[in-house]
């Protein structure tokens, strides 16, 4: 269905964002339509400037009163996430040791990297900084078949 009146009431960063919105709004009953930058005018080598890439989410004016507690609630819990993750990186502790596996160097690497793969700064490959979570689902192996399957 088209809106009859319609009403830009969120700018987002990216076009994920604004489909982001666009389902919260919509699981809230509110029809929503996104109006995604495709546009390469705002590309540029790091990224897409601000205020030229500007992916838009659109309602009926009538339902503006009622999305806004939600596009509210969304930009708090955004803004809790951002929090969060200043505050994980900014972690304070001992600097990390770690032993490349190609060169035999040790360095030293701050806290906040724990838990992120760096280059080493001897020999330039890839090093793990910190210890590997063995219960995180992307580590464990895949189990062997016990027989080898026939085609």
């Amino acid at each position: 269905m088209a809106l009859e009146d319609p009403v830009a009431v969120y700018n987002a960063t990216s076009n994920i964002e604004a489909h982001l919105v666009k389902m919260w709004l919509f699981d809230a009953g509110i029809e929503a339509f996104v109006l995604e930058d495709l546009s390469t005018a705002g590309l540029w080598m790091f990224g897409t400037l601000p205020e030229i890439h500007k992916p838009q989410v659109w309602i009926n004016k009538a339902d503006q009163e009622r999305a806004q507690p939600i596009l509210d609630q969304y930009e708090q819990d955004v803004a809790e996430r951002n929090r969060a993750n200043e505050q994980t990186r900014s972690d304070t502790g001992p600097p990390i040791e770690v032993v490349c596996d190609e060169c035999d160097k040790t360095s030293l690497f701050p806290a906040s990297q724990r838990g992120t793969i760096q280059d080493c700064p001897a020999c330039g490959a890839f090093v793990d900084v910190g210890e590997i979570d063995e219960d995180d689902p992307f580590w464990l192996e895949a189990e062997e078949p016990d027989e080898p399957h026939e085609a």
